[in-house]
């Protein structure tokens, strides 16, 4: 902020007050930008910078969009930061000057002429289906029916496709979930240990400079338009599990928190892996009696995938042929 040290009219050296009554005001907002998480090298946290609109720029973006933001990269000194620090510490943020959003119509513009005819191409291949679902996964052997589910996740007809993977321990779920988060343009891996309520859904604090509360969003709104990949799903509390009903069903986020009541979009696809309640499931009781899961959060899933580990010492030969050729 400038702050006069001498009236030009009076050379009066001040105090100065400010007069709020001709004061000229203007629209200030701030937004936190991030790397998206499919970016982020193996290892390293996303990278976030503070970036300040003003004027038409206002409530452009909201949580959990992808944008390209062109603006002048400042820095401000901070008194406070540099007392605790002892040395010099500038902070720095970006002033926008345009934002634009990232969509399908940026994807497709991105493609080259030789892009377009190979994918024409494939379009005319009467067996295109069958050759979408052997390339998913391709070092995983067999399931072909998870393969199947997952290649359908990204249908939009009736919203996204929420997919169960429920299965035996050492069957592969969460190496499906792996290769979705790096095939996926979009996506969000989370674990039901790791993983809350506000995490998955939004988080409301305060701004330490404005002393305003400022919305967060969760996995479910950075993934949206995208997948949403929770691994470990029996093992996330029943409360933590409730705070995604909605986001399931709705495809969005309702929130009521601080005075903030809004409601943020969540047209993510959940991909979930889960174990049986004793380790195995057991294909003499029913499906609900063999997962630890409530009736409502089940019927939110349109797919769900049972992966059991059967003692076959024709397909184990198989699949160990397969894994010592997929090294060789």
């Amino acid at each position: 902020a400038l702050r006069p040290n001498l009236c030009s009219n009076c050379q009066s050296k001040g105090p100065f007050t400010v007069n709020l009554g001709e004061t000229i005001y203007g629209d200030y907002q701030k937004l936190t930008l991030q790397e998206s998480p499919g970016s982020v090298p193996p290892g390293r946290l996303p990278r976030h910078r503070e970036v300040v609109l003003t004027h038409d720029l206002i409530d452009c973006a909201r949580p959990g969009d992808e944008v390209d933001i062109t603006g002048i990269y400042c820095c401000n000194y901070d008194a406070g930061l540099n007392i605790r620090s002892g040395f010099p510490v500038f902070s720095t943020h970006i002033e926008a000057n345009f934002i634009r959003k990232r969509g399908e119509e940026a994807a497709a513009a991105a493609l080259t002429e030789e892009d377009v005819a190979a994918v024409l191409e494939l379009a005319r291949d009467p067996n295109i289906g069958s050759r979408i679902i052997r390339s998913i996964a391709p070092s995983i052997f067999g399931h072909e029916r998870v393969k199947t589910a997952q290649a359908g996740a990204a249908h939009r007809l009736r919203g996204d496709v929420n997919i169960l993977l429920l299965g035996d321990p050492g069957t592969s779920k969460s190496q499906f979930l792996k290769y979705m988060e790096k095939t996926a343009p979009r996506a969000v891996y989370t674990t039901g240990k790791g993983a809350s309520a506000v995490g998955l859904t939004a988080a409301v604090r305060r701004d330490p400079m404005t002393k305003e509360w400022t919305l967060e969003g969760g996995a479910l709104v950075m993934a949206d338009t995208g997948l949403c990949l929770i691994d470990e799903f029996d093992k996330m509390s029943d409360q933590d599990r409730v705070s995604i009903h909605e986001a399931m069903e709705q495809q969005s986020i309702s929130i009521s928190k601080a005075g903030i009541v809004t409601q943020l979009q969540a047209r993510c696809a959940v991909i979930a892996a889960a174990n049986p309640i004793n380790g195995r499931y057991d294909p003499s009781q029913t499906l609900v009696e063999n997962v630890e899961l409530s009736d409502p959060i089940l019927s939110r899933f349109d797919v769900i995938c049972v992966i059991r580990d059967v003692i076959d010492p024709v397909m184990d030969e198989r699949l160990a042929a397969f894994v010592v050729a997929s090294h060789a």
